[in-house]
């Protein structure tokens, strides 16, 4: 039987000896929880009451984490070191708790996270920003592979032709890539959900802006296009983000853990905002942030909001 099996039923089993113990006092009266007591001598609580127990019992048993934080490890991507950790499955990887403290930044960018997404599907996830009570991260391997920017078929959907498509594509944003992402995680039951404008939201605080500049610093200074809001457990990284890891144009300076299983490149929310045509950059095997067509198929990682 594992833990959190033991401790629901522990948790019923109390439940029930106050509710039977005060049901056999008084059998016809409305028992209010507040008003049972019973003797905390032994169980290590100070509430008096019913519902106070409860509470402060579950507080303390802390089932949520148990449940959603399966295990958590530092990361440093140094060959030879003693604790050597990029993927979490080394022998050398060393166990944190930074994911149980809500002082921000305790968890570093590349905190490698095993997530209970749902009841079911453990997946490695990398943190990239721990704002204190809450951690953003990203998946360790791609979520969704071989999909495009925007499709045709999405294009002419939502504009009634196919014409003037290679143009006017980007001007949809990733229509079809966030779709397709948003398939793909609408069942990951532990995973908060995030609404976003695209242009007008600060993801991670770090600028909100769909278009960047093509000089090797990544300067994103203006908006590419407009999407209507959204609301969804995951989204692409923004090249905001990937520059405040050391990502540069065509240099391979990207940290390990945004790179490492990649059979493909993957998508970022942004957009090159000044070359002609404007193009779509995307996360490069070898650690450097290229970019592409609308219709060209690369694979996505997700990023996700979760509450410690």
């Amino acid at each position: 039987m594992n833990k959190i099996k033991k401790i629901k039923i522990l948790t019923i089993v109390f439940i029930l000896v106050i509710l039977v113990s005060s049901i056999c006092v008084n059998a016809v009266a409305t028992i209010v929880g507040s008003d049972v007591t019973y003797s905390n001598t032994k169980s290590g609580l100070t509430s008096t009451d019913v519902q106070g127990a409860i509470d402060e019992l579950y507080e303390k048993l802390d089932i949520k984490k148990v449940d959603k934080f399966v295990a958590v490890y530092d990361y440093n991507e140094t060959e030879g070191a003693s604790d050597y950790c990029v993927t979490g499955e080394e022998e050398t990887c060393k166990r944190t708790t930074c994911h149980k403290t809500k002082t921000a930044n305790s968890c570093k960018a590349g905190t490698i996270v095993l997530y209970k997404v749902n009841s079911i599907t453990v997946m490695p996830f990398h943190v990239m920003f721990d704002q204190g009570s809450k951690l953003i991260m990203q998946s360790q391997k791609s979520i969704v592979t071989d999909t495009e920017w925007c499709s045709k078929e999405d294009y002419k959907e939502a504009t009634g032709s196919e014409d003037d498509y290679s143009k006017n594509a980007i001007k949809l944003g990733p229509i079809t890539a966030l779709t397709r992402l948003e398939k793909a995680t609408k069942d990951w039951d532990n995973v908060d959900e995030q609404t976003y404008s695209l242009g007008t939201t600060s993801f991670s605080g770090k600028g909100a802006y769909t278009g960047c500049d093509y000089g090797a610093e990544l300067a994103c200074s203006g908006n590419s296009y407009t999407l209507p809001s959204r609301t969804a457990k995951a989204r692409l990284i923004t090249m905001q983000e990937a520059v405040s890891f050391g990502c540069m144009l065509f240099r391979n300076t990207c940290p390990m853990w945004m790179t490492k299983f990649l059979n493909t490149d993957y998508m970022t929310m942004n957009t090159n905002g000044i070359k002609n045509p404007i193009s779509p950059f995307h996360i490069g095997s070898q650690g450097l942030v290229p970019y592409g067509t609308v219709d060209m198929e690369f694979d996505i990682r997700s990023v996700i909001d979760v509450y410690k």
